[in-house]
């Protein structure tokens, strides 16, 4: 591919930030989550204008661009998890959810990308991992505009941002081992695994330890606090990375976990500036959703839609609930809690990120079946964000679970 050019570059800029930010003033007119218009728009943009989309312009830096833009939402999630108290039996349920029903939402949704879409199996299980996540990139947005109570807001979030850098962990897992394909390589999955995770440890406290010291010099002036905050989620992201594939993820996690803990504890309190991270994270995640979906081709949609909207379906209507009976059973949850909890598991943005690079990849290697891995796991993505974010409000509503607010939807937050 040729360097592009400055007018390439400023044309794709223009193109995603326009079209994120349209759906994102448009679609509380509409009174439907942004991510429900953000996800075709996108796809069209990839349609009518191909060369010109950021992953089109960029070409392998794109990736790169993806994974600081996504430890970013994933720091401020983190944040946000921070504020949100849950009791031993409702942290027992996210335990649950991550190590639990993780592993099953993979093994069902491999399974059934083997023989409702016709996948080779190494692809097959590479979506079902890739199909573990769900993130705060769509969860919120859809939990923002839902409005569920407390207690089970608390529960989704927090499985849903924690599972985002452990499925793109889990994903690279995989990714190593079809790549090399020889017995050796599932010990060695493991070990990369739990590298990935010792790596993420070390660079989150490094980024901590940035974010504190930086904190006591900037104690007295909040817009190079905000800085402070910023810089270091980006050198702990970008150092994490450059030890271990997609570890910075979760060390973006860890940090935004625990860095205003222990800043605060030692007197060093930043203002981490919602006033200017929510802006970010809400056009992040608006430039992602375009960006990424219109990297889908055309040609290969047909040929999927069909067996992959019926195992979308089958994940929505059998696994989830399967997934929330087992991991809320005893937990003291109500039986309406659990059952909205059963009816809330959106795909988002790491997913398609980790699809789109990774499959960029096992095609480059010729992996039979390579091709369909984007398209596959984007129609998944569609599918769950449309339906869960039409229809959480209504589950809400219905279930009685749904709290008021002051405030029109039409004029709340646009995420």
């Amino acid at each position: 591919m040729s360097e592009p050019t400055a007018q390439q570059i400023i044309l794709a800029v223009v193109l995603v930030f326009g079209i994120a930010t349209a759906c994102q003033v448009i679609a509380p007119k509409l009174r439907i989550p942004a991510l429900v218009l953000l996800l075709p728009a996108g796809f069209l943009l990839g349609i009518i204008a191909p060369n010109d989309t950021p992953g089109a312009v960029l070409g392998s830096v794109f990736p790169i661009a993806v994974d600081f833009v996504v430890a970013i939402i994933l720091f401020q999630g983190g944040v946000g998890l921070s504020k949100i108290t849950l009791q031993p039996k409702e942290r027992n349920v996210v335990r649950r959810l991550v190590w639990i029903g993780a592993p099953l939402t993979g093994a069902l949704a491999a399974v059934g990308a083997h023989f409702i879409i016709g996948l080779p199996w190494p692809i097959a299980v590479m979506l079902g991992s890739i199909l573990i996540v769900s993130g705060p990139t769509v969860i919120n947005p859809i939990l923002d505009f839902a409005r569920p109570t407390g207690r089970v807001r608390g529960i989704l979030v927090w499985e849903g941002t924690i599972l985002d850098p452990v499925g793109a962990l889990v994903a690279v897992v995989v990714f190593q081992i079809i790549k090399a394909s020889d017995a050796d390589t599932i010990p060695e999955g493991f070990a990369t695994f739990f590298a990935g995770v010792l790596v993420a440890v070390v660079a989150a406290a490094i980024g901590t330890a940035l974010f504190v010291v930086g904190g006591k010099l900037t104690r007295h002036n909040p817009m190079l606090a905000t800085q402070v905050v910023l810089g270091s989620v980006l050198v702990t992201a970008g150092l994490a990375n450059l030890v271990s594939d997609d570890s910075g993820l979760l060390a973006a996690l860890l940090m935004g976990i625990t860095a205003p803990r222990v800043a605060k504890r030692f007197g060093a309190t930043t203002d981490a500036g919602d006033a200017f991270f929510d802006p970010i994270v809400s056009i992040g995640i608006g430039v992602l959703f375009v960006s990424i979906s219109a990297l889908v081709s055309l040609d290969t949609v047909p040929l999927l839609l069909v067996p992959t909207v019926v195992l979308a379906a089958l994940l929505i209507l059998l696994q989830r609930p399967l997934v929330s009976v087992l991991c809320s059973f005893g937990a003291g949850l109500s039986r309406k809690e659990r059952l909205f909890i059963g009816v809330m598991d959106p795909r988002g943005i790491v997913a398609a990120a980790t699809a789109s690079s990774i499959g960029t990849v096992l095609v480059a290697d010729k992996v039979p079946g390579a091709q369909d891995l984007l398209p596959a796991a984007f129609i998944i993505i569609a599918v769950t964000v449309t339906f869960y974010g039409l229809a959480a409000t209504a589950f809400a509503k219905a279930l009685g679970l749904r709290e008021e607010a002051a405030a029109d939807p039409a004029n709340s937050s646009p995420a």
